[in-house]
């Protein structure tokens, strides 16, 4: 009965320990295509980190063999990033907004779920839903704005981040 349990404590579920371990560059690649239609691959993952506008904060690169492991918080602002290059804003534009929130907004970043970024692919609002604040980050131009609810990202990302986890490795997620 005991080597029972000791084998049933060994063969844990893989969700808890992979979601626990982070996200793989290939698994990333296969939420982005899923939720944005977008195929990403390897190399705009290798110029996003090495340009410090997306690092893996679980694990960087550390040499041949051993995988960059994403948060689901770096998954939530690369989601990000890639619908607005989706809707024309480049990432010259996104690394300035991404800066901006890292030095004066921060709770943007840390909980996305009340705030909607307002842009007409100039010019950056961020409205905050709950205190009805709302803050410029580059300057008015007066063209149309496109809303992107980024609570909605992030919680879509949560979620789809979950789902892969439940399903087991080599098979892929239909999400």
């Amino acid at each position: 009965m005991k080597k029972r349990e000791e084998n049933a404590a060994r063969e844990k579920p893989e969700t808890q320990g992979r979601l626990q371990a982070g996200l793989k560059s290939k698994d990333v690649i296969q939420l982005i295509e899923a939720l944005e239609g977008v195929k990403l691959d390897f190399d705009h993952l290798y110029y996003y980190e090495h340009t410090g506008l997306i690092v893996p904060s679980l694990r960087s690169s550390k040499g041949r063999g051993v995988p960059k492991l994403y948060s689901t918080e770096d998954f939530i602002v690369l989601r990000w990033l890639v619908s607005l290059q989706k809707n024309g804003i480049p990432v010259s534009r996104f690394r300035e907004v991404l800066t901006f929130l890292k030095e004066k907004m921060p709770e943007v970043l840390s909980q996305p779920q009340n705030w909607v970024l307002i842009t007409d692919g100039k010019t950056v609002q961020f409205f905050d839903r709950v205190s009805s604040r709302a803050f410029d980050v580059l300057k008015d131009t007066g063209q149309y704005l496109f809303f992107f609810p980024i609570g909605k990202v992030a919680d879509e990302s949560r979620k789809a981040v979950k789902k892969l986890g439940k399903k087991g490795r080599g098979r892929r997620a239909d999400l």
